[in-house]
């Protein structure tokens, strides 16, 4: 058949799916027909059985059939057989002759016969009623032979899946097949609902044949119009009065199909707004997807898409649509890197924590050394007083994660470094000295063994040459193993922040705090002068004002929420030490940090060509057929003109309302489709008015106007491609 010029507008999609489309693997079973029984000609032996009507024949015949109509899809050619498609439309011909007799009594017991005549004559009508009743009672219960009724199932099963293969279909279409299926959907329409409930197998059979072949039909062929009957009418009312999902699934596909038939019956009036509720209710499986796509395509047309907009329930329908854009929708982030003429570059933070390590390793290396030489027998051989500990000090993250990744033997003497100090009266038990290293290195972080106690204790002359291994007699007499010359390091890294660096200082070590640390320069070095010069460290400042001695204060111990990073940025026109300047004025301001960008967004399902595919798309789809024939219609509703104003001539109408139907497809529109169409709405319509009201047109209006921000919120967050889709809806 001839498509419809709106189902043309989306070429790329299918508009129902092909059943066992995937190859089937033979397999052996008591029914598998042996290859001599399926040779083509007129001879076959189990269609001459089907031909024969003797019933040991047929019920031999039929299980074979089917197994090789499954199994064997490829060789299956009924156009092989002469008559065969006769035969085996046989038995299903005869299940329909008992399904029209049960019909007739079903209609007469539902009292839906002998009762349209004359509707004014309640007398006549109470008479009818009573021979009715009186002539039912006689009537038995009218029942289907159950073997005619499988044989007929066995049957149809063979065509439906003989059909699979478009020679089987193409025969069964030029076929009295047809005429079959006219007979049958002649049916009253209760009545085969009725039968789908009570024995649905042979009902899916027929509607997938009836699927297979439709490609096939042709518009000349005799007997179309009650084909056509049958799309346009009975199928959308099956729909509409069935509750079950399976036939639904069957039945949408054949109404899609259905509106590719030029000038074809229009669907019945229920079937929009049952659509509609069928969103409402989010069915489960393929179903969703397919109401939405019959929605699609009704919509493509412009009578049905005006029924749609028109519908009392639209505002609220096309909320319940517009969510569906978030059908399956999954958080999604991207991480994208800042533009180069906004990032700046990255130096060493002098307040980071691997700088701070770095400059206390310096500062115990040259107090370690000047201890040293006060300790050399050349110099005078002085001895050394430094405070120790009785325990092992703690160290700072970084301190650890740099011991951590060290190599033996340099690990053990740069930690002993970090933990011991020269004190001319210590001495450390040698096994006091084995149980700190062995303390400190029993964490998963280290990359190297350790090192046993013997060549911990030999490595101690090579971290303090002033130290030795000794043994030592306590006051009770006994002999202990010691190191004599060192011990452990009184304060920790974090109390080494407040040393005081003042020349000559002869407290050094007495603030834990950067309060305390200010009050002793106050106390100690300041009191005797207004301003005196700034004698901290190397610095030569004139005049050591609290503005200034401010700056050589080191800021509190941050809380642990806090990190401090090991680089900072820098402008890229900033030599990496100008981060050490005195005057930060003095620098350019800085850039935002180099930190990644993170766009959060939301994915839909896409395909495997990454194109947006599913629910969500199809919403989209939905909502931007329904936008563009509002935007038509709007466009359209031309006011009643007066006296003073123009009337547009018949062909500048005419030209108008083109360019909206080629707005409203997005296609140029040819003359010719647009004749048709002007005819089918023509017929359709049937002299009743084409256009939508005043207050229709307002309440489909303010119907996008409410959804128009959740619209724009999805087309910002989606990164699956509905957005292009949702920007036609919305004109953008």
């Amino acid at each position: 058949m001839q498509h419809h010029p709106a189902a043309a507008a989306q070429p790329g999609r299918t508009i129902a799916p092909i059943p066992h489309h995937r190859p089937q693997q033979p397999r052996i079973t008591p029914y598998t027909p042996n290859v001599r029984d399926l040779n083509p000609g007129p001879k076959n032996r189990l269609i001459l059985a089907l031909r024969s009507n003797i019933p040991f024949e047929v019920d031999w015949a039929l299980p074979q059939l089917v197994i090789a109509s499954f199994d064997q899809s490829d060789g299956f050619k009924l156009e092989a057989w002469p008559d065969s498609i006769c035969a085996l439309k046989e038995w299903p011909a005869k299940w329909l002759e008992g399904l029209e007799r049960e019909a007739a009594v079903f209609e007469m017991k539902a009292g839906r016969l002998d009762f349209e005549e004359d509707e004014n004559d309640e007398e006549g009508r109470v008479t009818k009623r009573r021979k009715r009743d009186l002539a039912l009672g006689a009537v038995v219960e009218w029942e289907n032979d159950l073997k005619v009724e499988q044989r007929a199932t066995n049957s149809l099963l063979i065509l439906r899946n003989a059909s699979f293969s478009a020679p089987n279909a193409k025969t069964l279409s030029n076929s009295s097949f047809l005429a079959f299926l006219a007979d049958f959907f002649s049916l009253p329409l209760p009545f085969l609902q009725h039968l789908c409930l009570r024995t649905p197998e042979p009902i899916h059979h027929i509607l997938i044949i009836v699927q297979s072949i439709f490609p096939h039909l042709r518009a000349d062929m005799p007997g179309i119009d009650r084909i056509k009957h049958i799309f346009g009418i009975v199928f959308p009312q099956l729909f509409v009065d069935t509750r079950d999902i399976a036939m639904m699934n069957n039945l949408i596909p054949l109404m899609m199909m259905g509106q590719t038939i030029p000038n074809n019956h229009p669907p019945p009036p229920e079937l929009i707004p049952h659509l509609l509720q069928l969103l409402v209710l989010r069915p489960a499986g393929p179903l969703l997807d397919l109401t939405l796509d019959i929605l699609i395509s009704l919509s493509t047309n412009p009578i049905h898409s005006r029924a749609i907009l028109s519908h009392n329930s639209f505002p609220h329908h096309l909320k319940s649509i517009t969510t569906l854009l978030e059908y399956q929708a999954r958080p999604v982030v991207n991480a994208l890197d800042p533009p180069p003429s906004t990032r700046g570059k990255m130096v060493r933070n002098p307040a980071g924590p691997s700088c701070r390590a770095e400059e206390l390793n310096q500062r115990r290396t040259k107090e370690r050394e000047a201890a040293l030489g006060h300790m050399d027998p050349m110099a005078g051989g002085r001895p050394v007083y430094n405070e120790v500990g009785d325990k092992p000090p703690t160290f700072s993250p970084a301190t650890k994660k740099r011991l951590f990744r060290m190599k033996e033997p340099e690990r053990s003497i740069e930690w002993m470094h970090q933990t011991f100090v020269y004190s001319s009266t210590a001495q450390v038990l040698q096994v006091t000295f084995w149980h700190a290293y062995r303390d400190f290195f029993t964490n998963p972080a280290c990359v190297e063994p350790m090192l046993s106690a013997s060549d911990v204790i030999k490595n101690v002359t090579a971290a303090f040459p002033g130290a030795s291994a000794k043994v030592w007699t306590d006051a009770t007499g006994a002999q202990k193993f010691v190191i004599s010359g060192v011990g452990f390091r009184k304060r920790s890294d974090d109390d080494e922040r407040f040393t005081c660096y003042w020349h000559a200082c002869t407290q050094r070590h007495s603030a834990t705090n950067s309060v305390q640390l200010l009050e002793h320069i106050r106390n100690y070095h300041l009191q005797t002068f207004s301003a005196p010069q700034c004698q901290w460290g190397s610095c030569d400042h004139n005049l050591c004002t609290y503005s200034h001695l401010l700056t050589h204060i080191p800021l509190g111990q941050p809380p642990s929420s806090i990190s401090i990073p090991d680089a900072v940025s820098c402008h890229i026109a900033d030599h990496s030490s100008s981060v050490l300047q005195r005057k930060i004025t003095n620098r350019t301001v800085p850039p935002l940090s180099n930190v990644r960008l993170a766009v959060q967004g939301t994915f839909t399902p896409v395909d495997a060509r990454r194109q947006p595919t599913g629910v969500a798309l199809l919403a989209a789809l939905l909502i931007r057929n329904l936008a563009r024939t509002l935007r038509a219609e709007i466009s359209l509703a031309v006011p009643e003109s007066s006296h003073a104003q123009t009337q547009e001539t018949a062909d500048e109408a005419q030209a108008r309302k083109k360019h909206l139907l080629e707005e409203r497809y997005g296609l140029p529109i040819p003359d010719s489709v647009l004749k048709e169409e002007e005819e089918e709405q023509a017929n359709v319509q049937q002299g009743q008015e084409l256009d939508m009201s005043e207050e229709e047109r307002e309440r489909a209006k303010k119907a996008f106007e409410n959804v128009e921000e959740r619209i724009m919120k999805v087309m910002l967050e989606n990164v699956s491609g509905i957005t292009q889709y949702l920007g036609d809806a919305l004109g953008l």
